[in-house]
């Protein structure tokens, strides 16, 4: 594949195809991920200190000073590897979620529909077996349904004058 111009590529050299932009995901998907990533930087560090901040420490800081800087150093790297590992799988778990509720709404628009479907054809049926069973009732309701329309009209125009 050759580009020709930033607009288009050719394609095995057969037809040009133009460039689309990039798909990205939306702001408010990308908003919640800062937001979700700053309170789990959060939590994580404040669960690293309390960890770290133990007695172990203490005790360097106590018998052997020059070693706990080593110790600080030593647990700061670890926790930002840590948390970069943490984060990935956090970030990729936010992201199946977001999915399956997606799936879960999507599926609930299809039942609905389903149901609606369901019903509506129910009642044509009984509509139907009614006018095949009752045929005289049926036509008499059908007459006074064509003529309601004008009973309306006529009464809210009694309503206006």
């Amino acid at each position: 594949m050759s580009i020709t111009n930033p607009e288009t590529k050719t394609v095995a050299s057969v037809v040009p195809v133009p460039v689309t932009k990039q798909v990205s995901e939306p702001e408010v998907f990308q908003r919640t991920r800062s937001e979700f990533h700053h309170w789990l930087q959060k939590q994580f560090d404040n669960h690293y200190h309390t960890m770290r901040n133990g007695g172990y420490r203490s005790f360097l800081a106590r018998n052997h000073p020059a070693e706990l800087e080593r110790y600080d150093a030593a647990c700061e790297a670890m926790r930002r590897e840590e948390f970069a590992r943490f984060a990935e799988l956090q970030t990729l778990g936010l992201y199946l979620h977001l999915q399956v509720q997606q799936k879960e709404a999507y599926f609930r628009r299809v039942r609905n529909r389903l149901l609606v479907a369901m019903a509506v054809t129910g009642v044509v049926t009984g509509v139907v077996l009614y006018g095949y069973f009752h045929p005289e009732q049926a036509l008499q309701a059908g007459h006074e349904l064509l003529a309601l329309p004008g009973r309306l009209a006529a009464f809210a125009g009694r309503l206006m004058n």
